[in-house]
């Protein structure tokens, strides 16, 4: 899948978004909410923690910096980390051609409390994307704080549906959000105009989901759907490296984390990440950290 790009002409300047729901939630350690049914493009910045949002059938590893986002009607559900877990922001929005259409309001379910909404049954006109996928959030980017104010304006005005100026609060909050959303959208593609970049970000979420697994270059190949050496070529495209270079980087992370924040051996480490021959783990480990697992885990302890 290539980059995501707005499906039909889209102008959030001539269809301010409308908010319909925005909150803040903090998930518990290890806590999995039951399925949502949203009727509406849900953006999802993850401010703190990790963990896992299943979308469909597919499961997208979120992390702090980054932002999911849904699009209208999925059935969603979420996995904290049970050591870090996260923290997101909701983000429902709506456009203006939703407006005109008549029909039964959805619900949304979250532990089995309906929870009523302001969004149509039927699918918008026009919307900016029709596919989930997961967006960096630069450094020097505002789009978490932006999230935030939406979030806190609405929870805010809750008590306030009557004011004259809240809706048009709302949309320009949102409208602020949106923009700079596109704005790293466009930042996230320049810096990764390969035509295969979408299904590598796919790989690289599955890679963090299943590292402890084995893996081949064959098998990861055909989990995008596409060719070894197009996978490659288009890996080395994006990341500068090679899948599994890529996938041994993200097992040595989560080896240097279990080294730091456990007492387990090395070779308990080792297999923990998918590496049982320790041997190989630990030149592995030496060779591209510069040090033993041993000897990392006696500076971490200094």
């Amino acid at each position: 899948m290539p980059v995501p790009r707005a499906e039909t002409p889209f102008d959030p300047l001539s269809t301010p978004p409308r908010v319909l729901l925005a909150n803040f939630y903090p998930f518990a350690p290890g806590e999995f909410a039951p399925p949502r049914w949203s009727r509406s493009n849900l953006f999802l910045p993850c401010t703190a923690g990790r963990g896992i949002v299943q979308v469909g059938t597919r499961r997208f590893a979120l992390s702090a910096g980054q932002v999911l986002h849904v699009p209208w009607a999925t059935v969603l559900q979420y996995e904290a980390d049970a050591r870090e877990p996260f923290v997101l922001i909701g983000v429902h929005l709506a456009y203006a051609p939703w407006e005109d259409q008549a029909g039964p309001r959805p619900h949304h379910a979250y532990r089995n409390i309906p929870m009523r909404d302001e969004a149509f049954e039927r699918s918008p006109a026009r919307q900016p994307y029709a596919e989930p996928f997961v967006v960096s959030v630069p450094p020097d980017s505002n789009l978490l704080e932006y999230a935030a104010a939406v979030a806190t304006a609405y929870e805010r005005g809750l008590d306030e549906r009557d004011a004259p100026d809240r809706d048009a609060r709302l949309r320009a909050a949102a409208l602020t959000f949106l923009l700079e959303f596109r704005a790293c959208l466009r930042r996230t593609a320049a810096g990764a105009p390969h035509l295969q970049a979408g299904r590598v970000r796919e790989i690289i979420s599955f890679m963090e989901l299943s590292y402890a697994r084995t893996h081949t270059r064959a098998g990861l190949a055909e989990r995008a759907g596409v060719s070894e050496s197009t996978l490659a070529a288009a890996f080395r495209a994006v990341t500068g490296r090679s899948p599994i270079d890529y996938l041994i980087d993200v097992r040595l992370a989560h080896a240097r984390r279990l080294l730091a924040s456990s007492r387990l051996r090395v070779g308990e480490i080792a297999r923990a990440v998918g590496m049982p021959d320790v041997y190989h783990f630990s030149k592995l480990f030496k060779k591209r950290l510069g040090r033993s697992p041993l000897a990392y885990r006696r500076r971490r302890a200094l």
